[in-house]
């Protein structure tokens, strides 16, 4: 596969649980931008965090995605880092 690169983004987002449902929607929206899952959280909490893993060469999209959502709600970074592609040493 040419376009694939050796390193993926990965963010772990967190956001108010009542805005999660909305950028789920747009990340299925932009299919194919990440692979994304919600962590485990304990029941009644208020807020979700979500890892986000995908292809370096896709950063600035999600980036743009993560920019234009947080100008309708707060999303706080938890981490950001890019890290090797496991599949690509096999």
């Amino acid at each position: 596969m040419p376009n694939r690169s050796s390193q993926l983004f990965h963010y772990v987002l967190r956001l108010n649980k009542e805005d999660s449902a909305f950028f789920y929607f747009q990340l299925e929206a932009n299919e194919g931008l990440c692979f994304y899952s919600t962590l485990p959280y304990e029941p009644h909490t208020q807020y979700r965090d979500l890892d986000l893993k995908g292809d370096i060469l896709l950063k600035k999209e999600i980036e743009l995605l993560i920019e234009n959502c947080s100008k309708k709600f707060h999303i706080d970074i938890l981490i950001n880092e890019i890290i090797p592609d496991q599949k690509s040493t096999i």
